[in-house]
């Protein structure tokens, strides 16, 4: 009982103790609770204070930075308005240097000035009316475009006048002036001067009497407008074309060492002449791009005009010719679809033409997109050649596009396909007035030399009398041809007739024939008589003209005529040993050409160096002239004869083979002796010169002469022969064409010739006259008395053009000379020197009626050679005189002497 007490006393212990501890470490948490809460306060305290003071300090710092930004701000506005003030100041001050500097003459490159005519304002202010604005024709970044007269003898000009201070302004200005007067060519607009007198920069144009092609194209024509005609699709085709010949010397034919990329094609910058000769006109934008060297393009700003822009060059930046090649693509859709290259009006599908026009092709809708007015006119060879073209300029690689050469071939080819396929008939409706009894109505002349073939007169149209209510036709068919080319005899009618004529009583029909080159026949008259019966009081009122078809030439009539001898093959082959290589004398596109020996009586084949020295031509039937060619030379040469004219003995015809036997021209051609002189090749004297010269004028005018009636066309100094006395004679009749009749001025016809000496009127229009071969005689004239080719790329590039570089100087006594060979210096007679650099101005002319014809050129030439052979005789009988004068002198003085000596 004890212990357990004892226990329990000890358990109370226990307990009393464990609750004591308790106590204790409750009091000292509750300690140090009170200890951390203080702490706790006191931080709240410090943190509190730090907190404002910071604040305090952040807003101190707040308060000095928003004085600081504001004292920077009103110190920047003041800089800023100092330097704007400093700024306008500059500006006023460069504005006003860049208006002196547009009040001063530009200083033109010498080259430049002596090409170019400089007017006065006076005459610019008097020409457009102190520039009225009843006189503006256009307008544009560059200024404005006014129609005015210089004076009577240059005709009507447009006349363009810079704005001043205008972005594009004075670099643009002479920009267009040094490339068209570097630059010259049948197919681009002309400059004919400029006047930069005080505060003016103008260019004078030649006058483009029908506009731009975009006019007639896009503009709709009102009622009774004779100035916009609607063009046919071969005044389309000849427009692209010649655009396109523009281009391609532009491209190609500068010279080697530059190449000019115009930057800025489309049909507003292409000009129309009176005859519809597409002309490239505003250069202000053009480059001078690389030609042979190694880089391909120019690095340049995008510059052009919206919706012609290569997309290539926008996104590279890199110019190159195809660039070009892009934007007349568009202008061939454009002409095909007659839509501008951007049309804002249209849906957004059909704004840009070039996307429009590919996704149509892309989907086959061909004839959706060509222009309602020519859906019935175009064939469809032509049609697809054109569009095949088009389309490649527009491919987006500019490796893939074409050069503008193969667009010109691609574009003839369209043009031949057209033509072949048009109807050959004449286009006016005449009309006629009959008398009770009998009437005469004349049909115009069918004239159609696109082509050197042969027409068949196949059928008259219809004779109508419109108040007979309904249309009725009436069929002339013809029998017996004439030579195989013309139908010549009236053999019936048919079909229905008109009801008011079908009691005729005689009809009759006549046609006038006349002889061609080549073996061609023309109808140059056709008058129909009918007598109608004498009850009836209606009259015919309108003739719908005949209808004409191709037809090949007849060979065999062309040889029977030509009285030329025919040689056999075997005789030539012998004649020319074999035709070996070293029997050539010469080789062109005709073929080759071989010198051979026959027997002068017999005409046989003759051993080498014995009997008659002979010229065999060989042609090459896949050459360039062909076989046409090869006949119009002896239908030409087979009946003309003439001093001055290369002798034709005979021809050729074996199987395929064909060849022309001419007499051996010695010397050669003059080209030769005036460009590749050698050992060989005589020095040409003054004499000698002028001696060719005549003999060629001489020849040139007898086939000008009413008994031949020959255009040669292809007048130059390779075609110029020189026998042994170095007479001239003219040679190479392939691509001569019979002369225009008494009723016509010209012979229409695909442009054929040389470069350098074509007229430029024929390269324009494709119309041929006598005064066309005049030109070419300018320009061999101008090479004989200078010594220099036409065309030479190794010259200095203002020298390239013989006919540019040479004309500034020609009209005058004091400059001529520096254009005269200087082989021949101090050797010829100024005063017939200079006449002849007048002659060579005359023929040169641009105005067909300030060209002489060949017969007065020979009375020119013949007079300098009198004039000139009358001096040198004199000449030589006063040195005669001088010399016995001394020689008597020097006897006299040894007499004296002799008996001084004495």
């Amino acid at each position: 009982m004890t212990d357990r007490s004892n226990g329990v006393v000890i358990l109370i212990t226990l307990l009393n103790i464990l609750v004591y501890k308790l106590r204790k470490l409750e009091e000292a948490q509750q300690t140090k609770l009170q200890e951390l809460q203080t702490k706790l306060h006191e931080a709240q305290t410090k943190l509190q204070e730090v907190q404002e003071t910071k604040i305090k300090e952040l807003q101190t710092k707040l308060q000095e930075v928003e004085t600081k930004l504001q004292e920077a701000e009103e110190a920047k506005l003041r800089e800023l308005q100092t330097k704007l003030q400093e700024a306008q100041t500059k500006l006023l001050e460069a504005d006003e240097t860049k208006f002196q500097e547009a009040k001063q003459s530009i200083r033109l490159p010498l080259s430049v000035r002596q090409l170019c005519r400089r007017f006065t304002l006076k005459e610019i202010q008097w020409a457009t009316n102190n520039f009225q604005e009843e006189f503006v024709i256009g307008r544009g970044g560059f200024g404005l475009v006014y129609k005015g007269i210089i004076d009577y003898k240059q005709g009507t000009v447009a006349i363009k006048r810079l704005k001043l201070l205008s972005k594009q302004g004075s670099k643009e200005f002479q920009t267009e002036i040094e490339m068209l007067s570097k630059f010259q060519h049948s197919h681009l607009v002309s400059l004919i001067g400029y006047c930069d007198d005080y505060e003016e920069m103008i260019l004078v144009y030649d006058y483009m009497s029908r506009g731009t092609l975009a006019d007639h194209l896009h503009k709709k024509v009102k009622k009774g407008d004779s100035c916009l005609p609607s063009l046919t699709w071969i005044q389309r085709l000849k427009i692209c074309i010649g655009a396109a010949h523009g281009l391609d010397y532009l491209h190609t034919g500068t010279s080697t060492e530059n190449r000019v990329i115009h930057r800025d094609v489309k049909s507003t910058n292409i000009l129309l002449d009176e005859n519809f000769a597409a002309k490239l006109s505003d250069f202000g934008l053009s480059k001078i791009g690389p030609a042979n060297q190694t880089c391909t393009y120019v690095s340049t700003r995008v510059k052009g005009t919206p919706g012609y822009l290569d997309p290539y060059y926008v996104a590279t930046h890199r110019l190159t010719r195809k660039t070009d090649v892009y934007a007349f693509g568009v202008v061939l859709f454009e002409v095909l679809c007659g839509r501008p290259a951007l049309d804002m009006s249209r849906n957004e599908d059909q704004m840009n033409l070039a996307g429009w026009v590919q996704h149509c092709l892309q989907e086959g809708f061909l004839d959706k997109i060509i222009d309602p007015r020519l859906k019935w006119e175009i064939s469809s060879d032509s049609l697809n050649t054109f569009v095949d073209i088009a389309v490649k300029c527009l491919h987006y690689q500019p490796k893939h596009r074409p050069t503008i050469a193969e667009v010109v071939v691609s574009l003839e080819s369209a043009l031949r396909c057209q033509v072949k396929s048009a109807d050959y008939s004449l286009f006016e409706i005449m009309p006629i007035d009959y008398p009770q009894e009998e009437a005469d109505c004349s049909v115009p002349e069918v004239k159609n030399t696109d082509h050197d073939k042969g027409y068949a007169l196949t059928g008259i149209g219809t004779v109508n009398d419109p108040s007979a209510g309904h249309r009725n036709k009436q069929k002339l068919t013809f029998s017996e041809r004439v030579s195989g080319i013309f139908s010549r005899t009236a053999q019936g009618l048919s079909g229905e007739g008109i009801a008011n004529l079908s009691n005729v009583s005689h009809r009759k029909k006549k046609i006038t024939l006349t002889k061609r080159i080549g073996g061609l026949l023309s109808v140059t008259a056709r008058v129909f008589s009918v007598k109608r019966h004498a009850k009836t009081s209606m009259v015919p009122t309108s003739v719908i003209p005949t209808s004409m078809v191709p037809t090949p030439w007849n060979q065999d009539d062309v040889l029977k005529s030509s009285n030329l001898k025919s040689f056999a093959y075997n005789d030539l082959r012998i004649a020319t040993r074999n035709f070996r290589p070293d029997s050539v004398l010469g080789e062109g596109g005709f073929g080759c050409v071989y010198k051979g020996w026959i027997d002068e009586n017999t005409f046989a084949a003759e051993t080498w160096g014995t009997g008659l020295a002979i010229a065999v031509k060989k042609l090459n039937i896949e050459g360039y002239q062909g076989y046409e060619a090869w006949l119009a030379e002896i239908s030409c040469l087979g009946t003309l004869c003439h001093p001055n004219l290369v002798k034709l003995i005979g021809y050729c015809l074996e199987d395929e083979r064909r060849f022309l036997v001419y007499e051996f021209m010695a010397h050669g051609s003059l080209d030769l002796h005036l460009f590749r002189r050698s050992a060989n090749n005589q020095l040409l004297t003054w004499n000698l010169r002028m001696s060719i010269a005549l003999g060629a004028a001489k020849g040139l005018a007898y086939l000008h002469s009413p008994e031949a009636n020959v255009i040669h066309r292809d007048f130059k100094t390779s075609n110029i022969l020189i026998d042994s006395n170095y007479e001239a004679k003219l040679s190479d009749f392939g691509m001569a064409k019979d002369g225009p009749d008494n009723e016509r001025s010209h012979v229409s016809t695909r442009v054929m010739g040389t470069n350098g000496y074509v007229a430029p009127e024929y390269l324009a229009t494709g119309h041929i006259t006598m005064k066309s071969d005049v030109y070419s005689f300018g320009v061999v004239l101008l090479e004989i008395l200078t010594g220099r080719r036409v065309n030479d790329r190794n010259r200095p590039k203002a020298e390239q053009d013989l006919v540019a570089w040479a004309k500034p100087h020609l009209h005058s006594k004091r400059k001529f000379s520096r254009v005269m060979d200087p082989q021949i210096e101090g050797q010829y007679p100024r005063k017939e020197a200079f006449q002849a650099s007048c002659l060579v101005l005359a023929c040169l002319s641009y105005d067909l009626k300030s060209r002489p014809d060949a017969k007065e050129v020979v009375e020119v030439l013949q007079k300098l050679q009198n004039s000139y052979n009358s001096e040198r005789i004199s000449g030589e009988a006063l040195q005669k005189v001088q010399i016995h004068r001394h020689n008597i002198g020097e006897e006299t003085l040894k007499s004296v002497a002799g008996t001084r000596a004495k």
